[in-house]
């Protein structure tokens, strides 16, 4: 998948990450976001990460999607990477850094910590022991094309992608979302239901298929009258057609 094939990362809307990774191709095996309804007001407090909603965006649209995939039970997952996109990554952070930095104030080691978004990334994985490739990169289309590269080439067999945008990044300025979305592979050809598989009357394999060896239009198929060992076949010498030449090319 080129990233020309992808939709402009500033029209993907954490909302619309979900029909984003359909429309890519990839198979959604569940969703979760944040806010998901007026209750949601500030996403719940992160241990170990301060000052910027960031972190805490990513961490529980990830736990809503993998709660909703394992039903509320946290299970162990097959090797899942994941992946967080952000078109300005955490810019809550990165302006209490600079302010700090120009008004000559010590940072504190949570705020070093966090200030690579490789940190919640890192977090997830080991919360809910995901143990395939960390990847961070910038806006949906990116996310989408990485977790597309980690499935087809076998780094992962999951990829949990989060998409991050806080109120200055998002696409219309407006308040904090993330959304969080556990991908697999699209269908491959030895899977039931691909147009490629054998169950398919358009695969070449397909009984259906004239040039099927099991085909009843088949000619090697003894059955089929121009096959040789078919009791129509002129070429057997018990044909009446075959009997007439003979007796027609004596002198």
């Amino acid at each position: 998948m080129s990233r020309a094939a992808q939709p402009a990362d500033s029209a993907v809307r954490p909302e619309d990450l979900p029909a984003a990774a359909a429309a890519a191709g990839l198979r959604v095996l569940a969703a979760g976001r944040w806010p998901r309804s007026a209750a949601d007001l500030e996403p719940p407090v992160l241990p170990g990460f301060v000052a910027s909603s960031f972190s805490p965006l990513a961490a529980e649209a990830a736990r809503r999607c993998l709660d909703a995939h394992q039903g509320g039970v946290p299970a162990e997952l097959p090797v899942t990477a994941v992946v967080v996109a952000s078109e300005l990554g955490d810019l809550a952070g990165a302006v209490q850094v600079a302010e700090a930095v120009d008004g000559g104030a010590r940072l504190g080691p949570l705020l070093f910590f966090q200030a690579v978004p490789n940190a919640v990334a890192g977090h997830l994985a080991a919360r809910r022991g995901l143990t395939g490739p960390v990847v961070c990169v910038g806006g949906a289309g990116a996310g989408l094309e990485v977790a597309e590269l980690l499935l087809a080439d076998g780094d992962a067999e999951l990829v949990l992608l989060v998409l991050v945008e806080q109120a200055a990044a998002g696409p219309d300025g407006g308040s904090d979302r993330a959304a969080a979305v556990l991908l697999a592979p699209p269908p491959l050809p030895n899977r039931p239901g691909h147009l490629g598989h054998l169950d398919q009357p358009g695969h070449p394999g397909h009984p259906d298929r004239p040039d099927h060896p099991d085909h009843p239009d088949r000619l090697n198929r003894p059955d089929h009258p121009d096959h040789p060992s078919h009791p129509n076949h002129l070429g057997r010498p018990g044909h009446p057609d075959r009997q007439q030449e003979q007796e027609g090319a004596q002198p």
